[in-house]
């Protein structure tokens, strides 16, 4: 994906109007509001100790709001630890130019190591035998060749062999990740001990230790078992500098892990629930939080259809009177749920208009019935950003029986995503080969 901005980096644009689409390139886009972002985050560290630092969480594409760009975002206000799912995601941000640490979520195999070292990212890991390839291979990489992070050692400027392995190797971090209860991924809390002796031993950095938490918004006894477990594990390590994290977004509104080293804020840094409940809205939203995204698209077609006119495959929907129908140039291959044939609606800003999606929902298309004859200027929210609105993505969740990290982490990479900060347009990503300037 490329960004597009203009020569001084911010280019002004009415929230709505043409030069939104024009510098979309299409006739929909995500709005991505950078203000919201940086002042959930904000919101949920003033629940956490001064100390507490922040581990970003953007796998996923950042949840589907654009992992670059957010990550760029979010570096430029200072915060430095990144976390994502694959280590092809943290290449995506090394090669953005993303220079802050990146961890790899996911359990660290010895198909990873590669790319592990070449562009300085940081494994999770759970297994003796990954440490053991691990430490060879940062071993075997003493000069570390590649650009990554703009952070190459240079032999001719470390002559001494021991300075220049000890270099290799704090740059070379890791992650290790305890088994606490969830059962999924990390270390067995009784296998924890060779694991950290290994280390000790090879003289491996350890960034970090790391539990997660399988349910911590609604289970506080079996939460606390999790920290106890962990802490119980860790201590003894705390005096010699190691750093341990925990929290997650569930676990930073809860309460649980706050007073460590970092937390790890993902689906409510974006401002939306961990789940679609109203009850859970309702507290995020009295917390300030706030979603970060919206979807926008104008119709590319509005015509008027007589009564008995069926609309989409399969003729699921049949016209009642005249009606008005516009299509919107976006579908399921976009991320629009086909689920929501019949059942999902868009909105207008004016008088909180709500139009029905009738029909099927087809890989490329909608059809909306409108209240009324309007142009087809007209911009309508298909995804809203707020938790109430039938087109929220709390309620969409809600619609679709599942829940909001679904609904976002399925927008795709060819809808064009425009950031925003307060009111101008800094950023514009498409799918697109092609660069505007």
């Amino acid at each position: 994906m490329r960004s597009t901005m203009s020569h001084n980096g911010v280019m002004k644009a009415p929230p709505h109007g043409a030069e939104m689409y024009l510098r979309a390139g299409r006739s929909t886009y995500l709005r991505i509001n950078f203000d919201v972002l940086y002042n959930n985050i904000s919101i949920l560290k003033q629940r956490c100790s001064p100390h507490t630092d922040v581990i970003a969480v953007v796998k996923a594409n950042a949840y589907g709001h654009g992992s670059v760009e957010i990550s760029r975002y979010l570096e430029s206000r200072g915060i430095g630890h990144f976390a994502v799912a694959t280590p092809e995601e943290g290449a995506q941000l090394r090669q953005a130019g993303i220079k802050g640490h990146i961890q790899i979520l996911g359990n660290a195999v010895e198909e990873d190591i590669p790319t592990l070292v070449k562009y300085r990212l940081t494994p999770t890991v759970a297994e003796l035998k990954f440490l053991q390839e691990w430490s060879r291979a940062v071993t075997a990489d003493p000069v570390s060749s590649n650009n990554a992070g703009n952070d190459t050692i240079s032999s001719n400027k470390v002559t001494d062999s021991h300075a220049l392995q000890e270099r290799v190797r704090k740059r070379h971090q890791l992650v290790l990740k305890i088994d606490t209860g969830m059962s999924r991924n990390g270390c067995q809390t009784q296998d924890f001990p060779s694991l950290i002796q290994f280390c000790q031993t090879q003289g491996l950095t350890v960034h970090s230790v790391m539990t997660h938490f399988s349910q911590a918004w609604d289970n506080p006894h079996f939460t606390k078992q999790q920290l106890n477990t962990l802490m119980t594990l860790v201590e003894p390590l705390r005096t010699s500098g190691v750093k341990v994290h925990v929290a997650n977004s569930a676990a930073i509104i809860r309460g649980f892990g706050t007073q460590l080293d970092f937390i790890r804020p993902g689906i409510c840094m974006y401002g939306l629930p961990p789940d679609a409940s109203t009850e859970t809205a309702e507290l995020v939203e009295s917390l300030g939080l706030r979603p970060v995204l919206s979807w926008r698209a104008r119709p590319t077609l509005i015509k008027q259809l007589p009564q008995r006119r069926v609309v989409g495959y399969d003729n699921t929907y049949m016209t009642r009177g005249t009606e008005t129908i516009a299509t919107f140039s976006l579908g399921y291959a976009d991320g629009y749920n086909r689920l929501m044939s019949d059942r999902g609606a868009v909105s207008l800003d004016e008088d909180d208009v709500r139009c029905p999606v009738v029909g099927r929902v087809s890989m490329d298309a909608i059809t909306v019935r409108l209240d009324q004859p309007r142009p087809s200027p007209t911009t309508f929210n298909i995804i809203t950003d707020d938790f109430t609105s039938p087109n929220s993505v709390t309620k969409m969740a809600a619609i679709l029986g599942t829940i909001p990290y679904e609904v976002t982490t399925s927008l795709a990479a060819r809808l064009p995503r425009v950031f925003v900060s307060g009111g101008h347009i800094v950023a514009v990503t498409k799918s697109l080969m092609t660069d505007e300037r």
